[in-house]
């Protein structure tokens, strides 16, 4: 029973990690938007990349070691029931607010994009007019050197 009582703990725990792990993700999601829209900082933005990453993958490895935890007190848990009522209230009080975030930052990460694309043409279109510019810059001044550029012409002088 004791021993239930560590798993249990320790699946609370990896809950309330991957809880603050999402609200992080979601405190990026923000920056990154931030970064993009109001900046315009693609640095910045590769950076909040690298460090969504980082959490992401430590979430990951909390996923990996609660389905561990949780298969070593599977069959006992059911039994042991009434005893952790409370824990067990808070670990689908847990599970329903981790839900939420991963829905929120589904929802800014689907945003972001929408950002990132239209950053994206609005440079692309920049870079296209940049070169439509140069193109009409040299041809300006192409026809400018000939304009003053007369042809050798011969002269007869015998008469």
């Amino acid at each position: 029973m004791a021993e239930i009582k560590q798993y249990v703990d320790i699946l609370l725990e990896s809950l309330e990690k991957k809880k603050r792990i999402l609200q992080q993700i979601l405190k990026e999601n923000a920056e990154q938007e931030k970064a993009v829209k109001v900046n315009g900082s693609i640095e910045e933005f590769d950076r909040i990349v690298e460090e969504k990453s980082r959490l992401i993958f430590e979430m990951e490895n909390l996923d990996s070691g609660f389905d561990k935890v949780y298969d070593r007190i599977r069959k006992e848990l059911p039994d042991a029931r009434d005893s952790y009522k409370e824990e067990i209230a808070r670990m689908q009080r847990l599970i329903s607010e981790i839900t939420d975030l991963s829905v929120s930052i589904q929802t800014s990460e689907q945003r972001n994009k929408q950002f990132v694309e239209s950053y994206f043409s609005y440079a692309r279109g920049q870079i296209r007019q940049s070169k439509k510019s140069v193109r009409a810059a040299n041809d300006y001044y192409k026809n400018m050197r000939q304009i003053n550029y007369i042809d050798p012409q011969m002269m007869d002088s015998k008469k």
